[in-house]
């Protein structure tokens, strides 16, 4: 791909990232998340269980970055910290009912705002051929998130 594609590429896909970020920016419910906040639900969810080093890891962020999100998650009382019995040192993080229920609502949210979008710019055929190409450049790293 020559430059100026690739340039145009990394625009367009960052202004959808924009405006999705936006949509969460725009939420002023008291349970509003961050987008990074929403990240870790949504690792969690999949994985039932993580570490906060685990998390930092797959955030790819520091782990006091990682700690300030997660605390901001337990206030909000979306997750739940337990330390392991066997190793006192780990804490697990886990799905409290209020996050589980609070990222099937944001999802639905952000999926429909989404899909509005879509609707009104792209045809059947090209929301299908569009899902399918930005699934070709997802690396594999990043698919075992899922």
């Amino acid at each position: 791909m020559n430059e100026e594609k690739a340039e145009s590429l990394f625009d367009a896909l960052f202004r959808v990232l924009r405006m999705m970020t936006r949509s969460f920016a725009k939420d002023r419910r008291p349970e509003h998340i961050t987008p990074t906040q929403y990240h870790i639900l949504y690792l969690i969810r999949d994985r039932q269980t993580l570490t906060l080093m685990d998390m930092a890891k797959h955030l790819q962020v520091s782990a006091p970055t990682a700690t300030r999100a997660v605390d901001a998650l337990v206030l909000k009382q979306m997750l739940c910290k337990e330390r392991d019995p066997q190793d006192r040192r780990l804490v697990w993080l886990r799905l409290s009912e209020e996050g589980s229920g609070l990222l099937a609502r944001q999802r639905r949210e952000r999926v429909k705002i989404l899909a509005e979008e879509a609707d009104a710019r792209l045809t059947e055929q090209e929301r299908d051929q569009l899902i399918y190409l930005l699934n070709k450049l997802i690396p594999p790293v990043f698919t075992e998130e899922q």
